[in-house]
């Protein structure tokens, strides 16, 4: 029984850097897209451009991410990450579901800022875990080293 938190605790961690990674994966997206559709223009015919498409990728993200993010979050109950992560979530879904409605700019830029939120909150929630003396030790229970009641 005392190695089943410890192999839990390894995968919130490893669970929070997959997120990240994920999100990272569609910062670069969103950074590199247009400037390599500008290099080279004629690489669009080859790109999936639906909207569909993006809205698929969107909801992996946030599934993937909140899969990642929700076990440490509740171990240590920082609001303050939960807000980011929320927020964060919340613009690339608009990004996502917006369709044409925004311009290139606003759209890069909503991608951009919610995917960094969202590297933010997973890195923050792994490094808490690694704080903890409770991720640490074999009990389950909720953490008090890190929580901010």
């Amino acid at each position: 029984m005392g190695a089943a938190p410890k192999s839990i605790a390894r995968l919130h961690s490893h669970a929070d850097v997959a997120g990240a990674t994920a999100s990272t994966v569609c910062l670069i997206h969103c950074l590199l897209t247009p400037v390599v559709i500008s290099l080279f223009p004629s690489i669009i015919r080859y790109l999936p451009g639906e909207t569909g498409f993006h809205r698929l990728l969107a909801v992996g993200i946030v599934l993937f991410g909140l899969a990642g993010f929700l076990p440490g979050y509740l171990v240590h109950r920082r609001k303050s990450l939960l807000a980011l992560i929320a927020t964060g979530i919340a613009l690339i879904l608009i990004v996502a579901w917006s369709g044409d409605g925004l311009n290139r700019v606003l759209e890069c830029t909503l991608s951009v800022t919610g995917s960094a939120m969202l590297v933010t909150a997973h890195l923050l929630n792994r490094s808490f875990c690694r704080q903890c003396r409770t991720c640490r030790q074999d009990d389950a229970g909720p953490c008090h080293t890190t929580q901010i009641t």
